[in-house]
């Protein structure tokens, strides 16, 4: 039987991302991992502009996001496949925390390499999770999933957010085209045949879903893998 994106998939990432401590505030994140290596006012500095900016040494950088891996990957091992969330029991609950962790390390080790709040890299000031706000993690997905042409995104991505001009990227540059791939690969890993023509409201709905998907391709190492993909490639291009 097939089941398409926005019934699955979708549901599965609207959820995580309401679960409890899933969205990560940017300034005490770096606050409590940077305090432990600077004076009050270098911390100041770091939360003010970014680590990158601030001129953090590589090797603090690189500590501090291992750590946040171990933590994440250590999370991940505790999952249980098993009823569903919030009474919606279409959308297995290990599916549901998996992509919970994937924001939470993907948002970790984002601050560390010079992003700013992604919550707030649109218009709107509260911390929703709005369209342009799904895309930057379908991108981080996509480079923790190894998908075809996701760390090139992600690597313009970090260019305009250097240079200020995020926000006209993320309206023009992020579209259907250019993250569906993206989309399709995560769907790929669920087993999960999807088309074009049925993407575009994929937020939305949810139908039936194999319990078991966490054990087919979400797995502690899928996690580990992805997130070490993802630690290189910010890295490597870092918002600066």
């Amino acid at each position: 039987m097939e089941y398409s994106l926005e019934k699955a998939v979708g549901k599965a990432i609207v959820l995580a991302v309401e679960f409890p401590g899933v969205k990560i505030d940017r300034n005490e994140f770096l606050q409590k991992n940077f305090s432990k290596y600077f004076e009050p006012s270098m911390v100041n500095e770091i939360i003010n502009t970014s680590p990158i900016e601030a001129k953090v040494d590589d090797k603090i950088l690189n500590e501090i996001a291992i750590n946040c891996i171990d933590y994440e990957k250590y999370k991940v091992t505790l999952l249980s496949a098993g009823a569903g969330v919030g009474g919606i029991t279409t959308v297995p609950a290990d599916m549901v925390q998996y992509f919970a962790h994937v924001f939470r390390i993907s948002q970790k080790l984002a601050y560390v390499y010079g992003w700013p709040d992604i919550f707030n890299c649109g218009d709107d000031i509260d911390k929703t999770f709005d369209e342009e706000t799904q895309k930057i993690f379908f991108i981080f997905m996509g480079v923790m999933y190894g998908v075809d042409g996701a760390v090139s995104i992600l690597k313009e991505l970090n260019k305009c957010l250097g240079e200020k001009i995020a926000k006209d990227l993320i309206r023009q540059s992020l579209t259907k085209t250019v993250w569906y791939p993206v989309l399709k690969e995560i769907a790929k890993q669920l087993g999960i045949k999807i088309t074009k023509k049925n993407l575009s409201n994929f937020v939305y709905k949810s139908i039936p879903i194999i319990s078991g998907a966490i054990a087919g391709g979400m797995t502690y190492y899928a996690f580990s893998a992805g997130a070490e993909r993802l630690h290189a490639s910010l890295k490597k291009y870092p918002v600066k």
